[in-house]
Protein backbone atom coordinates (compact mmCIF):
# COMPACT_ATOMS: atom_id res chain seq x y z
CA UNK A 1 0.00 0.00 0.00
CA UNK A 2 1.62 3.63 -0.61
CA UNK A 3 0.57 5.78 2.47
CA UNK A 4 0.90 9.09 3.66
CA UNK A 5 2.08 10.28 6.96
CA UNK A 6 0.75 13.55 8.12
CA UNK A 7 2.76 13.99 11.17
CA UNK A 8 4.98 16.73 12.54
CA UNK A 9 6.42 15.16 15.42
CA UNK A 10 9.94 14.16 14.79
CA UNK A 11 10.26 10.97 16.83
CA UNK A 12 6.28 9.63 15.79
CA UNK A 13 6.86 10.40 12.43
CA UNK A 14 10.57 8.13 12.34
CA UNK A 15 8.67 5.43 14.37
CA UNK A 16 5.67 5.32 12.30
CA UNK A 17 7.16 5.45 9.06
CA UNK A 18 10.00 2.75 10.24
CA UNK A 19 6.94 0.70 11.66
CA UNK A 20 5.15 0.56 8.51
CA UNK A 21 8.00 0.63 6.16
CA UNK A 22 8.92 -2.83 8.01
CA UNK A 23 5.65 -3.92 7.11
CA UNK A 24 5.85 -3.80 3.27
CA UNK A 25 4.31 -0.38 2.54
CA UNK A 26 5.46 2.95 0.71
CA UNK A 27 5.44 5.38 2.91
CA UNK A 28 5.29 9.35 2.04
CA UNK A 29 5.76 11.66 4.59
CA UNK A 30 4.93 15.44 5.06
CA UNK A 31 5.14 17.25 8.30
CA UNK A 32 2.20 20.40 8.36
CA UNK A 33 -1.00 21.08 6.80
CA UNK A 34 0.44 22.85 3.73
CA UNK A 35 2.50 19.85 2.50
CA UNK A 36 0.04 17.42 3.49
CA UNK A 37 -3.15 19.76 0.84
CA UNK A 38 -0.33 20.32 -1.80
CA UNK A 39 0.84 16.55 -1.87
CA UNK A 40 -2.58 15.03 -1.68
CA UNK A 41 -3.46 17.57 -4.58
CA UNK A 42 -1.41 16.02 -6.87
CA UNK A 43 -0.65 12.15 -5.59
CA UNK A 44 -2.57 9.41 -4.87
CA UNK A 45 -2.75 7.60 -1.55
CA UNK A 46 -3.96 4.06 -0.17
CA UNK A 47 -4.10 5.72 2.99
CA UNK A 48 -3.75 8.70 4.93
CA UNK A 49 -2.54 8.74 8.33
CA UNK A 50 -3.38 12.23 9.54
CA UNK A 51 -2.32 13.80 13.11
CA UNK A 52 -4.48 17.11 13.91
CA UNK A 53 -2.18 19.21 15.15
CA UNK A 54 -0.46 20.28 12.72
CA UNK A 55 1.96 23.29 11.84
CA UNK A 56 0.58 25.89 9.08
CA UNK A 57 -2.94 24.99 9.34
CA UNK A 58 -5.48 21.90 10.69
CA UNK A 59 -5.03 18.72 10.07
CA UNK A 60 -9.08 19.15 10.47
CA UNK A 61 -8.98 21.32 7.52
CA UNK A 62 -6.88 19.38 5.55
CA UNK A 63 -9.77 16.69 6.07
CA UNK A 64 -12.30 18.91 5.15
CA UNK A 65 -11.04 19.55 1.82
CA UNK A 66 -10.13 16.67 0.68
CA UNK A 67 -13.72 15.59 0.74
CA UNK A 68 -15.12 18.83 -0.36
CA UNK A 69 -13.31 17.74 -3.90
CA UNK A 70 -14.67 14.44 -3.27
CA UNK A 71 -11.59 11.82 -2.69
CA UNK A 72 -13.06 9.43 -0.71
CA UNK A 73 -9.64 8.10 0.42
CA UNK A 74 -9.40 6.08 3.58
CA UNK A 75 -8.07 8.57 6.10
CA UNK A 76 -7.37 7.29 10.18
CA UNK A 77 -7.03 10.70 12.19
CA UNK A 78 -3.88 10.23 14.53
CA UNK A 79 -4.31 12.29 17.54
CA UNK A 80 -3.85 13.14 21.28
CA UNK A 81 -7.37 15.14 21.51
CA UNK A 82 -9.86 12.70 23.09
CA UNK A 83 -13.18 15.00 23.81
CA UNK A 84 -16.61 13.94 22.54
CA UNK A 85 -16.61 17.50 20.17
CA UNK A 86 -13.08 16.25 18.60
CA UNK A 87 -14.34 12.75 17.80
CA UNK A 88 -17.62 13.99 15.99
CA UNK A 89 -16.09 16.23 13.97
CA UNK A 90 -13.60 13.86 12.84
CA UNK A 91 -16.41 11.91 11.64
CA UNK A 92 -18.58 14.80 10.65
Amino acid sequence: MRLLLVEDDRMIGDSLRAALRMEGHAVDWVRDAEAATATLSSERFDLVLLDLGLPRGSGMDVLRLLRARGDVTPVIVLTARDGPGDRVAGLD
